[in-house]
């Protein structure tokens, strides 16, 4: 801001000493230019009087300086005397403007200019008595010459304004800045400063106060969030240690029916009841482990160059009996394409998606596994026909154990952190996840690695 203040200033006063000296020595010019003029008219009548008294001979005798010639012109425009040049050397003037104006009213003015505009020379013509054209003209400096002349002082001038107004401006525009920079941005209120910079200087204050409340609800946002994520994480921990004794507990129990203590009748739908939610802890389990391992970053494996159409197609071929027995369709399309992955997280975050699109989809719809490449990086796009999500839950279904429908969930199973563990896998591969839901169309998820 300072240099533009010091570059408008400096600018500014060089255009006006620029201007002056233009309109100075047009004025100068016009002054003088009429005072000579003046003085030409005044010297041709002296002359003209002198001849009408003395005749020629007057002319003769007639000492002028260099710029100065008087010329005689008879009627027919023959030159009967020059001061500069011989009158045998003259052409004819009966032509020349000034001598046909004087001829006409008696008297007449011309000025004519050199080739090169350096000069000029003023020529005043009067009829004598006995019809003679008397000519008296005298020659001018231009505006270019009296500039030329003038070139050294003002060049001179020019300097010492330039240095002049660069230590103007400097100092100018330092005093204008320093009140703007001591302006104090944590305590903008109390600042002494221009009048017309007040309302910006509220308008500070005014943004510092709604700034730092946000921040202040940004950080106890951070700080909840933080909780919970710690909450979150110790409550993962101790739920994998706390399932696994009644795992063998149940376990246990199951043994002990299928070894006869219980009437046999019985058997089946106990055992069958304990067991199937035996696999469903265990499940629970290996679920929050992978969570708790991709939080961690703990995975041993290492990333391997695979073919992605392949792994989604293992996925399908493993999925295709689970999808039929709930009439679904499910299919796989696209093109073999490579990406540095995971194998086992990656075959993961297929499996998962896969299995949502098929336990929340309707009887009779279909689930589409696409592999393709976006914008030079390999995708895979997992698109249902299922019940969908609303527009609010999206940004929360990938949540540990959030479900969008409770109920529906109750009858179809799982443990919650399918998405979850999805979105923990995609951010292990630094990979794009994107998904795209209308509640009854379905729903589009993709994953760019």
């Amino acid at each position: 801001m300072r240099n533009r203040i010091f570059r408008g200033i400096f600018l500014v006063a060089i255009l006006v000493w620029v201007s002056c000296l233009v309109l100075i020595l047009g004025a100068l010019y016009l002054q003088y230019n009429g005072q000579y003029a003046e003085g030409l008219r005044t010297q041709t009548r002296l002359v003209e009087r002198a001849i009408e008294i003395g005749g020629q001979t007057y002319l003769e005798g007639i000492t002028l300086e260099e710029n100065y010639r008087i010329t005689l012109i008879a009627e027919d425009g023959t030159v009967k005397y020059d001061s500069s040049v011989g009158k045998d050397r003259m052409e004819n003037h009966k032509d020349r403007p000034e001598v046909e104006e004087a001829e006409r009213t008696g008297y007449g003015e011309e000025v004519r200019y050199s080739k090169t505009l350096a000069e000029k020379t003023m020529y005043c013509a009067v009829r004598l008595r006995n019809g003679s054209i008397l000519r008296v003209s005298q020659v001018q400096f231009t505006i270019f010459t009296l500039i030329l002349t003038m070139l050294q002082p003002i060049l001179v001038v020019l300097f010492m304004a330039v240095i002049l107004s660069a230590l103007l401006a400097a100092r100018i525009a330092k005093r204008i800045v320093d009140p703007l920079n001591r302006i104090d941005l944590e305590h903008p209120e109390g600042t002494e400063t221009y009048e017309e910079v007040r309302p910006l200087v509220r308008r500070i204050a005014e943004q510092k106060q709604a700034l730092d409340s946000r921040i202040s609800r940004l950080q106890t946002d951070v700080d909840e969030r933080t909780r919970e994520a710690e909450f979150r994480k110790e409550f993962t921990a101790n739920v994998s240690h706390e399932l696994k004794t009644p795992l063998t507990s149940i376990s246990g129990f199951a043994e002990i029916i299928k070894t006869g203590m219980v009437k046999e009748e019985d058997i089946p739908r106990f055992a069958g009841r304990i067991y199937d939610e035996a696999q469903r802890l265990i499940t629970l389990v290996e679920d929050i482990i992978k969570l708790s391992q991709l939080d961690e970053k703990q995975i041993t494996e290492k990333k391997e160059r695979i073919d992605l159409y392949l792994l989604c197609q293992d996925v399908v071929f493993n999925l295709e009996k689970p999808a039929a027995d709930r009439r679904i369709s499910i299919s796989l399309i696209g093109e073999h394409i490579y990406a540095e992955v995971v194998p086992q997280i990656a075959e993961e975050i297929v499996y998962n998606l896969c299995d949502n699109a098929i336990k929340y989809n309707k009887a009779g719809g279909s689930v589409t596994v696409a592999v393709s490449e976006k914008n030079g990086r390999p995708e895979i796009t997992v698109s249902d026909t299922g019940i969908g999500i609303a527009k609010e839950e999206l940004d929360r279904v990938f949540e540990r154990f959030y479900r969008v429908n409770k109920s529906h969930s109750k009858e179809i199973g799982g443990t919650g952190l399918g998405l979850s563990i999805v979105k923990h896998g995609a951010a292990y591969h630094g990979a794009q996840l994107n998904i795209e839901s209308k509640p009854g169309v379905g729903t589009h998820i993709s994953i760019r690695f």
